[in-house]
């Protein structure tokens, strides 16, 4: 007879996690839920109706996308990551995930880890999602943590590869979600419309130009913000709190808006005015990564680790390093740096990363011999 095993994805649960479905929208790789036909997120769906509140679904990484999940319960939902270094390859793919609560459905306190999300992270339904964390994931578009009547609370949103992620303020006098910390994330384009002082933006990189826009009395320490050109604020930026962030560029706003230009503290000068302060903020300053040859985008083979003589190594606030590889939640690595697995590190759990069928064909009751290796993903 001849054996053949097929290995998507395996995974090995902690007892914290509580009941563990697996689920798999490709009929060739089977979980516990698996789609008759390819692709679809109808599988997920039967695992969350099957699911309790505190449970986890494993999304296994296949070759089609899981579509739009709509989370409904309070649940851990785990993909293989968004690069995954291992012999499958496969990321696991979502066009957009959605939290949604009214009054009979509540997803607050989910956590997400391991996805590709190809556009936006949303709050939907009639009330918007709290305690949510999300780690570990690349999302394409926007994470919106409010919706379109009601503002989000105590978000954590760490080790992600994000485009930007938005607080629903239109203006100063307008709410916000508030208890939000956006930690050692690397931003494409940026954060916009927060408006509290709960709002913490620590230890990130952001990339481009036009990197903070209509954000009021948020705290931002120990980022990096690098772009070839352009202003660093966008609109409104006042009555923030910024202590030794560095930026490449000496354009921190525009003439028109900002007086001085060149400085985090700058004063905003159009209508309505108001200050920033702060201190310990480098302007004008080449951060000095090991390897970005490009500061306007995203690139897997980067390494954005700090060189020895960088300004920011040991100059953060708490003594460690300015950026993503500083602070409380340092970046993990995903791989060797340049390898295009440095900054896609998968979920940290015990993960299958590769198996070897040393005698396919077999006679009947005779011995598969299969080699498996595997590791804990810190």
């Amino acid at each position: 007879m001849k054996a053949l095993i097929t290995f998507g994805l395996m995974l090995f649960s902690f007892a914290s996690l509580a009941t563990v479905r697996t689920v798999s929208n490709d009929p060739a790789i089977p979980a516990q839920f698996t789609t008759a036909t390819e692709g679809g997120n109808a599988s997920f769906n039967n695992a969350q109706n099957a699911s309790a509140a505190g449970d986890t679904i494993y999304l296994y990484g296949t070759r089609f996308s899981y579509g739009n999940l709509t989370i409904s319960k309070r649940l851990v939902i785990i993909g293989a990551g968004y690069g995954p270094n291992n012999q499958f390859g496969q990321p696991t793919r979502v066009d957009q995930v959605s939290f949604f609560r009214d009054g009979s459905t509540d997803p607050s306190g989910s956590a997400v880890a391991g996805l590709l999300v190809l556009s936006n992270l949303n709050c939907t339904g009639t009330l918007a999602s709290n305690n949510i964390t999300l780690f570990r994931n690349r999302i394409n578009g926007s994470v919106n943590t409010f919706n379109s009547s009601n503002m989000g609370s105590n978000w954590t949103i760490y080790n992600n590869i994000i485009y930007s992620i938005y607080g629903g303020a239109s203006s100063r006098v307008s709410p916000s979600s508030t208890n939000i910390l956006i930690a050692n994330n690397i931003l494409i384009n940026g954060i916009f419309n927060f408006n509290h002082s709960s709002i913490v933006i620590d230890h990130n990189i952001f990339l481009s130009s036009h990197n903070i826009g209509s954000v009021w009395n948020a705290i931002l320490t120990n980022n990096i913000f690098v772009r070839s050109s352009g202003n660093l604020f966008y609109n409104e930026v006042v009555f923030c709190v910024f202590n030794k962030n560095i930026s490449n560029q000496n354009t921190i706003g525009p003439s028109a808006q900002y007086s001085p230009t060149n400085v985090f503290e700058a004063t905003y000068t159009a209508t309505g005015g108001g200050a920033n302060s702060g201190s310990g903020n480098l302007t004008g300053t080449n951060p000095l990564f090991v390897n970005v040859p490009n500061n306007d985008t995203y690139n897997i083979t980067y390494n954005y680790r700090l060189q020895s003589s960088s300004p920011g190594k040991n100059y953060a606030t708490d003594g460690t390093d300015v950026g993503i590889y500083g602070g409380s939640y340092p970046f993990p690595q995903g791989g060797d740096p340049g390898s295009g697995f440095d900054t896609s590190p998968m979920p940290p759990i015990p993960q299958v990363t590769s198996v070897n069928i040393q005698n396919a064909t077999i006679a009947p009751n005779g011995t598969l011999n299969v080699q498996v290796q595997s590791r804990v993903n810190n």
